[in-house]
């Protein structure tokens, strides 16, 4: 019988998908992305150890324009919803 390997905790896909679930498609709701532009912000959220130029060329989108929308969706989003 062959020995199975665990792995470290947070490092598995169900939960990667877990974290890349509700929140995240809720902020995404209404703006005008493309399906690059919302695969690569989705790949963001799931995998903070990636830079955003290694996520951008994975995904064929511009790494400014990637950081861009992940600094306006995710990072001042208190400030959108006030205004």
């Amino acid at each position: 019988m062959t020995p199975q390997l665990a792995l470290p905790v947070g490092h598995d896909a169900a939960t990667r998908r877990e974290r890349a679930s509700a929140e995240p498609m809720a902020v995404l709701r209404g703006h005008d992305l493309t399906v690059a532009e919302r695969s690569a912000l989705l790949d963001c959220y799931a995998t903070p150890d990636r830079t955003f130029l290694e996520i951008a060329s994975t995904h064929g989108v511009d790494r400014e324009r990637l950081q861009e929308l992940w600094f306006d969706l995710f990072l001042q989003p208190s400030k959108q919803r006030t205004v």
